[in-house]
């Protein structure tokens, strides 16, 4: 399995610009290895409200990331879509934190596009846009952002290509694409960027930041089965 993702030092952090006032957050998505345009500034996909996250694609293609077992032995991670190996696909409800605590690998979408929780089961266990909670996938000191932390995220016409992303307030955010609410696979790779806010809209959706070519939202909502990438701010 994926390890956790430690973040130390102020070379991994930058101001953004909050409703409220000023903040802190990471200059690259959790499990990013570098914070420039190309696919190694991809971070670790979450479905929202997990701790455990599925790893990002290496191409446009949406070819996964290679895994290895303990031994150091690569497991068989399925190439054309990112489902696959190591990642399973389950169209069942995980209606309870411990469910999903319990089955890291597997990547619920309730039949499609509806939540990874039964209608209504929304918890404080899960991530919290108050405080953190213990669910949360960001290090010690961090959280995931909440609501209107994107404000002022704005960006010109752009074309599509794997080097391809947003620079705002000197920090690149990569469109490192996504993986789908119906069955986990990688699409628009290179060409959308989507980042998970922890507020939610309601017993079905979560707000996120979503950009693509020709256009771009800072609050924008959609199903929590979903898989995108977080940037963490302070707590």
């Amino acid at each position: 399995m994926v390890g956790a993702f430690f973040v130390g030092g102020s070379a991994y952090l930058h101001a953004y610009s909050e409703a409220n006032g000023r903040g802190i957050m990471m200059n690259r998505a959790i499990g990013a290895i570098d914070k420039t345009a190309g696919v190694n500034s991809f971070g670790m996909m979450y479905q929202w409200g997990r701790k455990d996250p599925f790893t990002p694609a290496t191409t446009t293609a949406g070819k996964d990331t290679q895994l290895y077992n303990i031994a150091g032995t690569p497991i068989n991670t399925k190439s054309s879509n990112g489902i696959g190996g190591e990642w399973t696909h389950s169209s069942a409800k995980a209606s309870n934190i411990a469910t999903l605590t319990n089955t890291p690998s597997t990547y619920y979408t309730g039949g499609g596009g509806v939540p990874i929780a039964s209608t209504g089961n929304l918890s404080n266990d899960w991530w919290n846009p108050a405080t953190k909670t213990l669910y949360d996938p960001c290090p010690s000191g961090y959280r995931v952002p909440p609501y209107s932390t994107f404000n002022g995220f704005s960006t010109p016409y752009w074309s599509t290509h794997i080097n391809n992303g947003i620079t705002w307030n000197d920090s690149f955010f990569p469109a490192s694409g996504l993986r789908v609410s119906t069955n986990g696979q990688f699409v628009r790779v290179g060409i959308e960027g989507d980042y998970w806010m922890s507020t939610t809209y309601n017993v079905i959706y979560t707000y996120h930041l979503y950009f693509h070519p020709n256009y771009t939202t800072h609050n924008v909502e959609n199903y929590r089965s979903f898989g995108f990438p977080v940037r963490c701010i302070c707590e």
